[in-house]
């Protein structure tokens, strides 16, 4: 069956895989979602994405690239939504889904977080179809008190959504050992009916930059996703104040501000003022694909804050660009993420941050072998290799679902 050309379902409902990273509620899921699906067409495989139309100007139907479409349907009104608010899609988006799920055949039904799996998954039961479901972020548990437990329910169906469709699915397909961990222990799902497909990255667009040494003087620190408390670009500002002035390091907020923390800005713009730093950071906002990989090559380091990653993607897009990172160890995935050599701290103290910080850029030697070990990490994970295994694991789950029907 490996070698057989597979029909998928990839569903999206809340963000739309062409939706640039690092804006509103885009992020690596989108990444992770488009480059699979593209890396899956190119081993002659179909995909068909699915996600909610936002915007009434938008095509039904965009041709994204040989072998992939991406549809966009009615879910509630075609108007960007707050992930508090999307609840109110799912169950529209489930009708318009099931239009499109009879009409058409497919082999399997790959939901993307867990709106999409509450809306996929009683489909998939009713057509017999093999849904398999990936999280992307796994939540926070009730009453959890600090950030670094996950990220915070956006509304109240969301744990008992993760519970449904991690029980209710075929297989689990996680970024990292560490999402696999976490969802075995806080859902019940046992360890055959979970999988890691971990990431790739794109080694032509993220590539280094010719001149290493200028990296190095006067340097730019980069910290690039959304701005909101979970990624903790607030520890980024401290560490830029907690470095030497001589060093004369600047540093690029690279995200937007998703409706939900629309305030978040100005007060991170506050922060910098109070720290006496606001001359030396710059807020960039959402950046498209190649001004990122620019950006990353350009940078002596990346500054990974975040309270809870399941794999950190930008982590392993800076390696490839030759950009040593900065992270923090208990951030879930992140280790899995970052070369054996690379700085993965355990502390959240500023202090210790910039000390790292100071220590890596001040040794020219050890600089240069940390750009050359984080570049050659980078190009161990393609998105081919990526696709591969995921589509080992379809053809599994595929006959294994044959085999189960024909004994009924």
């Amino acid at each position: 069956m490996s070698d057989t050309p597979l029909r998928i379902a990839a569903i999206s409902l809340h963000t739309s895989p062409l939706d640039e990273p690092g804006g509103a509620d885009a992020g690596g899921m989108n990444v992770v979602v488009l480059e699979q699906s593209l890396a899956l067409a190119r081993l002659g495989h179909q995909v068909e994405l699915f996600t909610r139309r936002s915007s009434p100007d938008t095509p039904a139907t965009v041709e994204v690239a040989a072998g992939i479409r991406l549809h966009h349907l009615d879910a509630g009104p075609p108007t960007p939504l707050a992930k508090s608010d999307m609840e109110q899609a799912i169950a529209p988006f489930r009708r318009s889904l099931h239009e499109v799920l009879t009409a058409e055949r497919f082999d399997l039904v790959h939901s993307h977080h867990w709106f999409s799996g509450v809306a996929a998954l009683p489909l998939a039961r009713e057509l017999g179809i093999p849904h398999l479901q990936s999280f992307h972020s796994v939540a926070a548990p009730d009453g959890s008190s600090t950030l670094d437990a996950g990220e915070p329910a956006e509304s109240d169906g969301r744990i008992p959504g993760e519970q449904f469709v991690a029980t209710g699915s075929d297989l689990v397909v996680a970024v990292s050992e560490a999402e696999a961990r976490t969802i075995g222990e806080r859902y019940g799902v046992p360890g055959h009916r979970l999988a890691v497909v971990r990431p790739g990255v794109d080694v032509d667009r993220f590539h280094p930059c010719s001149d290493v040494a200028e990296r190095r003087e006067r340097p730019t620190l980069l910290f690039t996703a959304r701005l909101q408390p979970l990624k903790a670009p607030d520890l980024a500002l401290e560490i830029l104040a907690h470095l030497d002035p001589s060093l004369e390091a600047r540093l690029v907020l690279a995200g937007g501000v998703s409706q939900d923390f629309a305030d978040y800005r100005a007060e991170l713009e506050h922060l910098a003022g109070e720290l006496g730093i606001a001359d030396r950071v710059e807020f960039v906002g959402s950046l498209d694909r190649d001004a990122l990989a620019e950006a990353m090559r350009c940078a002596g380091a990346l500054l990974l804050t975040s309270w809870s990653e399941t794999f950190g993607l930008v982590a392993l897009e800076a390696q490839a660009s030759g950009t040593p990172v900065v992270a923090w160890r208990c951030a879930g995935g992140v280790r899995e993420a970052v070369a054996p050599h690379g700085q993965v701290l355990a502390s959240r103290d500023p202090d210790v941050w910039a000390e790292a910080v100071q220590s890596m850029l001040g040794d020219a030697e050890g600089y240069r072998r940390s750009v050359e070990s984080a570049r050659t990490f980078a190009e161990s994970r393609t998105w081919t290799a990526s696709a591969e295994t995921l589509a080992a694991l379809y053809a599994q789950i595929i006959d294994r679902h044959t085999a189960a029907g024909a004994e009924l």
